[in-house]
């Protein structure tokens, strides 16, 4: 049985999502925007029609997620939904190793879905 706050987690992963949702393209993404720094997530789930897609973070370690990785992660983000022209984008980050409380009040202003529940990638 799932704890009540991690069931949460994994529910809030399908807000708004009234259907299942067919990607064109899913992989690991990397850029090197010209004067930039080199971009990379984790998971990039591009949908079709518009859809919700994707941006992702999978941290699968001891250590908690940290307020600076949370941010980091935000501003690269930002940077593929410019790049890629991501339209209705959900940011999520899977830790194993928990959140710090500043991260997932960070997590929560920003909109993002998150979980440390590995039932969460299924």
């Amino acid at each position: 049985m799932l704890k009540r706050d991690k069931q949460k987690e994994i529910d809030n992963f399908g807000r708004g999502i009234k259907h299942e949702v067919e990607y064109k393209s899913v992989w690991s993404y990397s850029a090197s925007p010209i004067y930039k720094k080199d971009i990379q997530v984790d998971i990039l789930a591009i949908a079709e029609n518009n859809d919700y897609s994707l941006i992702g973070e999978v941290k699968n370690r001891k250590a908690k997620f940290s307020l600076k990785e949370a941010k980091e992660f935000f501003n690269k983000a930002q940077e593929v939904i410019d790049l890629e022209k991501v339209a209705n984008p959900i940011l999520f980050v899977f830790s194993s190793g928990g959140f710090f409380k500043n991260t997932l009040k960070y997590l929560k202003d920003k909109n993002f879905v998150w979980s440390e529940d590995e039932r969460f990638l299924e």
